[in-house]
């Protein structure tokens, strides 16, 4: 069994304690597994490439052929509801490499990659949508909040709740010393849907707690993502839950063939206890976002509890993730109305997004929210890389005179992203956006606030998480949780630096070099 190394470093001030940072070295055996995986992928693309090598040159008119093909998809492009850098790069690949550049495009496509998956979804929400229930949508509401409620059913049937109650945690160690609570006094079962899962002091602690609840009967699930955990999750824990009683599954696990499947992510954060309450927001069960380990300076993140009707949402979403991963029928009807009774006439909304749906919801919900601010728009992201009518969105508010103000990372934790980040973030600046760094931060939480509503989630502002990976998260007009979350912000705010408007004319090369990220932007 390899060793894992630990290196102590200075204790560092925080928002919410002083804390001991450590830094945990990567486990050899998650990556000789990830090597041996990429190394078996590889070769099927070197025996691909030289078998079609081979065809090319002992067949003069495939040349045509392909230049034929690759134009044909270059007006597929062109005519298709891909972002402009997404098309820009696909006519640039399919231009300059005409002779194979079609295959890639055609495996490419979700007919082709996930198709089979989309048709499994399909049936698994057709089975389940009698859970979901009639959706009414209060007429005293304010028009931007039932314009964004009447998206949120149409694209994807997701239900406007009342009677839920909402508790805001500007931090990762808040939320989860709640969850620890509550987990303690579970009953019935718990559901945890993670992107990453992560060996440390914050799972020890979990998974102490769910034997215990096994071993009295709880029903224990656990999604974690197939490459979000990769590495992360050992294969001791993994063992030591399986024998404790606890049901882990992952999704989308490695496999040593090459398929475009893989850039498919669950980026879920969801959290369910007995059905009475449940969590979302950035936070993944991992030390660095307790602050417990050092990764890139302090670890800002957010969370959101549910208590009440709208627990049943989080609840369902689960339950149609673990089919799919499991391809076993779930017995929903056990699972539901299990709620305390509460009273409030707030709208809350949970909501997902992925694959498995036709519009791009996360990013839908971001675009009426920025389009209903009159007053203010505050966004907290760890990545600013939006598309163009996101972008555009943003600078027509600040132009317009909205209060517009962007929350970013100090400490970056992609080196290449940040660059980009901090280019359109540069850009924004003057237009008259005020962007903010975190000192000695890493920002990772996902905010978006206006006037009228927030939305706490998963969703950064990128294109892999608007249009490649799944997602999830609550929209919400609840006057309590509007207030929290400002207060949040606020105290952001006196903890940044601002990004000037003219850094742009500065830094020449950096922007030079940020525009040829950008071509790979779908990917970051």
């Amino acid at each position: 069994m390899n060793k894992k190394i630990v290196k102590k470093i200075k204790c560092t001030r925080s928002p919410d304690s002083r804390l001991v940072k450590i830094r945990t070295e990567g486990r050899g055996w998650g990556i000789l597994k990830t090597g041996v995986a990429a190394l078996f992928i590889l070769v099927q693309l070197g025996i691909f490439i030289l078998l079609y090598l081979g065809f090319a040159y002992s067949i003069g008119w495939y040349l045509i052929l392909s230049a034929v093909l690759s134009g044909l998809c270059v007006i597929s492009v062109i005519s298709s509801y891909k972002t402009g850098t997404t098309k820009v790069v696909w006519v640039l690949f399919l231009t300059v490499c005409f002779s194979f550049g079609y295959i890639g495009y055609l495996m490419s496509s979700e007919y082709v990659f996930f198709g089979l998956a989309k048709r499994r979804y399909g049936c698994i929400f057709a089975r389940s949508e009698k859970f979901i229930g009639d959706n009414v949508i209060d007429e005293k509401l304010p028009l931007s909040v039932k314009h964004d409620a009447n998206f949120l059913w149409n694209t994807g049937k997701f239900k406007l709740y009342n009677d839920t109650l909402l508790n805001y945690f500007p931090s990762g160690v808040s939320m989860f010393d709640d969850v620890i609570a509550e987990i303690s006094a579970a009953k019935s079962f718990v559901f945890i849907e993670f992107f990453i899962i992560s060996d440390g002091k914050l799972l020890n602690r979990i998974f102490e707690i769910l034997s215990e609840k096994v071993a009295q009967g709880v029903d224990v699930r656990i999604i974690a993502d197939g490459i979000g955990s990769h590495g992360t999750l050992s294969f001791g824990m993994r063992r030591k839950m399986k024998k404790a009683g606890i049901k882990l599954k992952f999704f989308n696990r490695i496999q040593a063939r090459f398929t475009f499947a893989l850039n498919l992510r669950d980026h879920r954060k969801i959290i369910v206890v007995d059905g009475k309450c449940g969590y979302v927001g950035g936070c993944n069960l991992a030390d660095e976002y307790i602050n417990a380990k050092r990764m890139y300076g302090y670890w800002k993140d957010v969370g959101l509890k549910l208590s009440g009707k709208a627990v049943d949402a989080l609840t369902l979403q689960f339950l149609r993730q673990w089919e799919f991963v499991t391809r076993r029928s779930c017995k929903y009807e056990a699972y539901f109305n299990r709620y305390d009774k509460v009273s409030s006439d707030a709208a809350v909304i949970p909501y997902v997004d992925g694959k498995d749906y036709v519009s791009a919801i996360g990013k839908g919900v971001y675009d009426t929210i920025i389009s209903g601010a009159r007053e203010k728009l505050y966004i907290m992201t760890p990545y600013l890389v939006p598309d163009e009518q996101t972008f555009s969105a943003i600078a027509e508010k600040a132009l317009a005179g909205v209060d517009v103000r962007i929350v970013i990372p100090d400490v970056p934790d992609k080196g290449y992203v940040y660059l980009v980040t901090l280019d359109y973030a540069e850009r924004l600046a003057e237009t008259g956006v005020k962007v903010y760094k975190m000192r000695n931060a890493f920002v990772h939480a996902k905010l978006m606030l206006n006037e009228n509503c927030a939305s706490v989630s998963s969703v950064n502002i990128d294109l892999r998480s608007y249009y490649n990976q799944f997602e999830n998260g609550v929209y919400t007009n609840d006057v309590n949780v509007l207030k929290d979350i400002e207060s949040d912000f606020s105290f952001v705010f006196g903890a940044s630096d601002t990004v000037e408007n003219d850094a742009v004319n500065k830094h020449h090369l950096r922007r030079f070099i940020a525009s040829i990220l950008k071509l790979f932007a779908p990917l970051m």
